[in-house]
């Protein structure tokens, strides 16, 4: 029983002391992010809004899942969204955002909200788009594009909630 009991011990001690952290991947390496933001109300959104599939598709998720989709930024109309450089001096809270840490060892969240991707966020890199994320801060909902690290799990610590604080702070 002792024999069994040290054995126990010893591969417990050694599998902690082998045991690293490993540090957190970030979704993107980035120099500059771009923030388009739509400018009404989610309650008042035009009933015409249906008619408009360019918006519809911003909005529900289809359009801006691909870099490639980011030629149609410039369709992004100033009189429905606000346009905006993130500063510098808040990437060093979205960079402990926009990380995975396998160490939290979460997978996904799920929520019975139906998402308004509303916010979108242009990640770049010396001028070349990077990255696209497009958040709904309602539902704490996101999608992210052509990140090599695992986003699945972003919004499961309320990094959602965090990050809606961030951009939206003077």
């Amino acid at each position: 029983m002792k024999k069994g009991f040290l054995l126990f011990i010893t591969f417990i001690f050694f599998y902690f002391i082998s045991c690293k952290k490993k540090e957190c991947q970030p979704f993107y390496v980035y120099d500059k992010i771009e923030w388009y933001s739509y400018k009404r109300n989610l309650d008042s959104i035009p009933p015409d809004l249906k008619d408009n599939a360019f918006l519809v598709g911003v909005f529900q998720g289809s359009i801006f899942t691909k870099i490639k989709d980011s030629d149609k930024l410039a369709l992004l109309s100033s009189d429905d969204f606000n346009k905006s450089i993130v500063p510098i001096s808040k990437y060093a809270q979205l960079n402990k955002l926009f990380c995975y840490n396998e160490n939290l060892g979460v997978e996904g969240i799920a929520t019975a909200c139906l998402p308004f991707y509303n916010d979108i966020l242009i990640f770049k890199k010396e001028s070349k788009i990077i990255g696209i994320a497009k958040i709904c801060f309602k539902c704490q909902q996101s999608t992210f594009t052509e990140s090599s690290t695992n986003t699945n799990a972003f919004g499961a610590f309320e990094e959602i909630i965090k990050l809606e604080k961030i951009v939206y702070s003077k």
